[in-house]
């Protein structure tokens, strides 16, 4: 049989079997000098994988299976593609080893000359006018289309019932888990402008206390906030946020999210003031004095109402054993005010929120579940704190000495001798007296004692003026015409107090 034959009938390579041939593999017949030949029964005598290797895709039989062929093959470019990369992929070590090259290539006289090439023509084609419009809308195009996509399915998903429901089951399931991933999220990221900065600089100018900076409110961040009088300031820039004053359209993202956290801020009794850039640079004092008045105003009701609950016994903290997983509400049985201008305050932060207390206030120690005042503590101390209901050790990261204060308070809860701050921090039920701290039960014993002191004192001091206004009243004159005695006037009808009487300085009538 013929050669050409040969291969068509049994799928094999012509150049294969001159491969075996030139081995000695096979014999072939010869005329004229050419190889024409073939034995029919040639392929009884070859096995595979010892004489000849068959192509996975297109069961052709050849010597070996090149790149060339599988480039050629019907389903190999991908398999040609996998098997080409795989072969052009650099370890570590080369990749390391080209780039040292090309930086000792460019270190050198003629590597210095291309970086000005490069850099030259790289900022000639940047600054070609038809280049850079060509890029932005190159650049608009992909991003529409990108936003577009996007948009089609997430709106697709949330068209189904099925994942909706899955969504807000996650959620409602992990929604503590949640709120504390954004608040950690947000502490990353610094938001605070240079206007934001210089306007707070002008509100400590004027006297106007009380706001924190960058205040977290479920989940959204005030720029400054009271959260006692429920005020929130905006500054907003007139470029991102927009403004009708300086015709600024305002970026659509921001706009919206403007729009969820004032509703947000308003349905749970916040008062908002957004304040724009152009305004505050009228005007560095812009709405102070409105604010101020308004926080007066808010403070003083909130207080009233915080008097009548506690007076009523439904003022209530969160409170919580030990042996407890779980914080309960638990009703105050005392608020104290101490007279601190001598006492250092000390802002403990730590890995979820800080607190500022006096130096001898005592937070819990994470090991003992002991109360230990905050001037013992150091850098890398665990103390006890809340988080999701469950307590949970905080790392003390930092104390600061902050500005001394001329009065600071405490709360008193019975039983637990614990209260849980809105930061997450336990606190311990202290009361500090000249200086020397005690627990609650212990001051509430020395105050009663102390009060009784006083009562008795103030009746001692009552009775001795009076032992002094009696005998300065015996020492006038008891007789004559129309005297003035220690018993009263004598002749006309006493129209004088004992008080006015017993003065030795009064006139004789005569």
């Amino acid at each position: 049989m013929k050669i050409n034959d040969f291969c068509r009938k049994h799928n094999i390579l012509k150049s294969c079997l001159l491969s075996l041939w030139r081995s000695g593999f096979i014999s072939l017949i010869k005329k004229s000098q050419k190889i024409t030949l073939v034995d029919d029964n040639l392929m009884d005598t070859l096995k595979e994988g010892e004489h000849y290797v068959t192509c996975p895709t297109c069961k052709k039989k050849m010597a070996c299976i090149t790149l060339q062929h599988l480039k050629r093959c019907a389903a190999g470019p991908i398999i040609y593609s996998n098997l080409f990369l795989e072969h052009k992929k650099k370890t570590d070590e080369q990749k390391k080893e080209q780039s040292q090259k090309l930086k000792d290539r460019f270190q050198t006289e003629k590597g210095r000359i291309t970086r000005n090439k490069i850099s030259v023509a790289s900022k000639r084609y940047n600054s070609d006018p038809d280049v850079r419009k060509m890029k932005s809308e190159i650049q608009s195009t992909r991003n529409k289309s990108q936003k577009d996509k996007i948009s089609k399915d997430s709106k697709k998903r949330w068209a189904d019932p099925i994942f909706r429901n899955k969504m807000k089951k996650y959620v409602s399931d992990n929604i503590e888990a949640l709120k504390l991933s954004a608040k950690n999220a947000r502490s990353y990221l610094n938001k605070t402008s240079k206007l934001h900065i210089g306007y707070k600089k002008t509100m400590l100018e004027n006297g106007l206390l009380g706001f924190e900076s960058e205040y977290a409110y479920g989940p959204y961040s005030i720029d400054e906030a009271d959260p006692y009088a429920k005020i929130a300031i905006e500054i907003d820039g007139c470029y991102w946020h927009g403004c009708n004053t300086c015709s600024y359209k305002g970026d659509p993202k921001i706009k919206a999210i403007d729009a969820r956290k004032s509703s947000y801020l308003k349905n749970r009794g916040w008062v908002i003031f957004h304040i724009k850039e152009h305004e505050i640079k009228k005007d560095r004092n812009v709405c102070i004095e409105m604010i101020r008045n308004l926080q007066q105003k808010r403070r003083k009701a909130n207080a009233d109402k915080i008097k009548e609950s506690f007076k009523s016994g439904s003022l209530m903290v969160n409170s919580m054993k030990f042996g407890d997983s779980i914080p309960v509400l638990t009703p105050l049985s005392l608020v104290c005010r101490h007279f601190t201008p001598h006492k250092r305050m000390i802002r403990v932060e730590t890995t979820l929120a800080s607190v500022t207390v006096t130096e001898d206030h005592s937070l819990f120690s994470w090991e003992t579940k002991l109360p230990c005042s905050a001037g013992a503590l150091v850098e890398g101390d665990l103390i006890v704190g809340v988080i999701e209901n469950e307590l949970a050790p905080l790392k003390v990261t930092k104390l600061v000495e902050d500005e001394k204060d001329d009065y600071s308070y405490d709360l008193s809860v019975p039983g637990t001798e614990n209260f849980v701050l809105t930061s997450g921090i336990v606190a311990h039920n202290t009361y500090s007296i000249s200086g020397v701290s005690l627990d609650i039960e212990k001051s509430s014993k020395y105050q009663s004692m102390k009060d009784e002191y006083i009562s008795e004192y103030d009746k001692l001091v009552e009775a001795a003026k009076r032992s002094i206004k009696i005998i300065k009243g015996l020492r006038q004159q008891k007789y004559g015409v129309g005297i003035t005695s220690a018993l009263g006037p004598l002749d006309r009808p006493g129209v004088q107090s004992r008080r006015n009487w017993v003065s030795p300085y009064r006139p004789v009538y005569m």
